[in-house]
């Protein structure tokens, strides 16, 4: 099982290659084989999913009814994703179209997500969260009675 945390800015090369940190790298699961799959992600960012991880994604796309918002949360998701393989020096080689979609130059904020990364063009993150109202204290009270909540019904 992956599991990232942190946030890293990078360069991305003119061919489109981003280095993948170390600290990022060692997080990959063993079963991921050094690839990532990259996908459309929420709020204007990319997602890159490990292997291993993408195939338990899979799984629940596959199981999606086959009514018009599953079909067209596949196309966009599943039919933009690309394998993307780490190469000799820890960079992986996203086609540009991709990069494209999220506005991704010659920089990147990679922002560790537990199980996947989100690839953010770095004042698009910026911009994303000047926008947000919520604030950490609300969120982390939310997480907190869901927690107990679960931990309620668990005891029961």
């Amino acid at each position: 099982m992956s599991h990232f945390i942190g946030t890293y800015r990078h360069a991305v090369d003119r061919k489109g290659r981003l280095s993948i940190p170390t600290q990022v790298v060692s997080g990959l699961g063993l079963s991921s084989d050094g690839t990532f799959v990259v996908a459309p992600g929420p709020d204007g960012c990319l997602d890159a999913y490990p292997k291993d991880e993408w195939s338990r994604r899979e799984h629940i796309l596959r199981s999606l009814t086959g009514g018009r918002a599953g079909r067209h949360y596949r196309r966009m998701i599943v039919g933009e994703a690309r394998e993307c393989k780490l190469d000799g020096h820890n960079r992986i080689l996203v086609p540009p179209e991709i990069l494209s979609r999220a506005g991704i130059t010659n920089a990147v904020l990679i922002v560790g997500q537990l199980d996947h990364l989100e690839l953010w063009q770095p004042k698009a993150y910026a911009a994303y969260l000047d926008t947000q109202t919520t604030t950490l204290e609300d969120v982390l009270e939310d997480i907190d009675a869901r927690i107990r909540e679960r931990q309620n019904e668990s005891d029961r």
